[in-house]
This record gives structure tokens, C-alpha cells and sequence, in this order.
């Protein structure tokens, strides 16, 4: 089961946004959380499955886009 707080933390994760510093704006103004709290929290909710349930879509998005990020660091 999620908090409303890991439904606007996974609606604002997979939003886009033109410019980061307004979604970084975003969290503080709507949770209240610094960003790295922010994408630490993301990360948490995208290994659940109750999260995968409800945002199938945004959440695999999120993981492939995390995987991705994963192996540029691996192979530099």
C-alpha cells in the first residue's frame, strides 16, 4: 500500500519538467524533502511492487532510465 506521499513522490519523479531546478522546487514546496532525500526515496519505491501496481508505466520507465544510468557507470 502506498502514502500519498509515495504517490506525489513517483508522480513527481516521472513528470517532466524543462528545467530540473523546478522540480527540485517542486519537492521541497509539495514534500518538504531536499533532492537527494528525494531520489533516495524514488529509488526505494521502484524496487516495490506495490509501487510497480499502481504506476506500471512510470515505474519501469524510471528502472530503465536507472539501469541505463547504471551501465554508463560501469563501463567509464
Amino acid at each position: 500500500m502506498l502514502s500519498v506521499r509515495d504517490h506525489m513522490t513517483l508522480r513527481l519523479a516521472s513528470a517532466h519538467y524543462r528545467y530540473p531546478a523546478r522540480r527540485e522546487a517542486d519537492v521541497h514546496e509539495l514534500l518538504a524533502m531536499s533532492p537527494t532525500l528525494f531520489w533516495r526515496h524514488v529509488h526505494t519505491l521502484l524496487d516495490s511492487p506495490a509501487a510497480l501496481a499502481a504506476y506500471p508505466r512510470e515505474v519501469n520507465r524510471l528502472r530503465r532510465l536507472r539501469e541505463q544510468r547504471r551501465g554508463a557507470r560501469r563501463a567509464t
